[in-house]
């Protein structure tokens, strides 16, 4: 009997203890926790719902707290709900202003996938004026000029930012379709032909590096789809007259 009421001390106490840390975490241990969830170094538990509940718990804590709003829009951009993204991104934005300037690149996705193409062209200049050799956001922008027909100003982009990634199989199919819209049908084949070459190696690290946010265990099929793409653009131009 004795052992059993000590067992039950011992219990207690555990417990105390684990609910006492529960209900003191700060709003920069949850937000540290839900970037671990959103497995935001690479090394983290993806599960976005987790990752979400963890974000919500640092803005109930502290409402001012750095980057949870700019968390919980990419969480939504992930799950295709752009209209309550763009709110919870401009509510970062509102908040915290330049302070994290990859607001603005995530904001221009979100816009980019809403069809809002001035916007989003607008955002992402103003993300590369922090970062101008950033290989995705020049890459993005070429997108959002080649959505908007703007083929010229994609091209010019897209083979800006090849200047220091060469071998980027993303910005080598861009560049290529991008000349390919624009009549150049050998200059694009070439292009398009590099891009298979450099995806035939794309491993499922650097994709998964590629889209940060995204369930890693998906990143194989990833390269396969990628992979596809430029297929189906080089047999595009192939065929085209």
């Amino acid at each position: 009997m004795k052992w059993t009421l000590a067992f039950l001390v011992l219990v207690a106490i555990a417990l105390a203890l684990f609910w006492g840390y529960s209900g003191s975490l700060t709003a920069g241990e949850a937000l540290q926790k839900g970037n671990h969830y959103f497995n935001v170094d690479g090394r983290g538990l993806y599960d976005l719902d987790k990752a979400e509940e963890y974000f919500q718990k640092a803005l109930e804590l502290d409402p001012n707290v750095p980057d949870a709003w700019h968390q919980l829009a990419r969480i939504d951009f992930l799950r295709g709900n752009f209209d309550s993204a763009i709110v919870k991104i401009n509510t970062q934005l509102e908040l915290h202003g330049d302070s994290l300037m990859a607001s603005y690149y995530i904001r221009g996705l979100i816009e980019g996938f809403q069809e809002k193409y001035p916007a989003a062209e607008k955002d992402f200049q103003k993300f590369l004026t922090w970062d101008p050799h950033n290989w995705a956001g020049n890459n993005d922008l070429a997108w959002i000029y080649f959505a908007q027909g703007k083929f010229e100003m994609a091209e010019s982009q897209s083979r800006f930012a090849l200047e220091f990634d060469a071998n980027n199989p993303w910005l080598l199919l861009m560049h290529g379709v991008s000349l390919m819209n624009l009549g150049r049908k050998e200059e694009a084949k070439e292009e398009i032909v590099r891009a298979k070459e450099a995806a035939s190696v794309l491993s499922s690290e650097r994709w998964s590096f590629s889209y940060p946010g995204n369930d890693p265990r998906i990143a194989p099929q990833g390269v396969v789809e990628m992979q596809k793409a430029i297929e189906r653009n080089l047999a595009l131009v192939e065929t085209k007259p």
